[in-house]
């Protein structure tokens, strides 16, 4: 008969292994699902780079957003937008080019993360 202890050694190195393996999945993976903050920031950018939707949802993207370099190219993008509305300074349109820069850069984040404009 086999000594219990071996059994269970060889129990939790497969239980291991599968536990890396699954973890190595999801890290290679990246958060490509439809229902990550990345594919959300970036399906609430898409419609308004394109002129067809609202400003409204590019204005709360960036809170949804997960990696660091999306979250603050849509946060300037939002600031943008925001005081334009408002324009802070008197001067709406470097209020409109500053959101435009910054919208150039999501639209990298967005593609370079696996969320292309799905409209192109």
């Amino acid at each position: 008969m086999r000594n219990p202890r071996r059994v269970v050694n060889i129990a939790l190195i497969v239980v291991a292994i599968i536990v890396v393996g699954a973890a190595v999945i999801a890290a290679r993976s990246g958060g490509r699902s439809t229902r990550s903050g990345n594919a959300q920031a970036c399906s609430a950018f898409w419609p308004w780079d394109d002129g067809t939707g609202g400003s409204a949802p590019v204005l709360r993207a960036y809170q949804q957003a997960t990696t660091q370099p999306l979250t603050a190219d849509l946060y300037n993008v939002s600031v943008g937008l925001r005081d334009q509305g408002k324009g802070l300074g008197g001067d709406k349109q470097a209020n409109a080019a500053f959101a435009q820069q910054y919208a150039t850069k999501v639209e990298a984040d967005c593609t370079r993360a696996g969320y292309p404009d799905p409209a192109t």
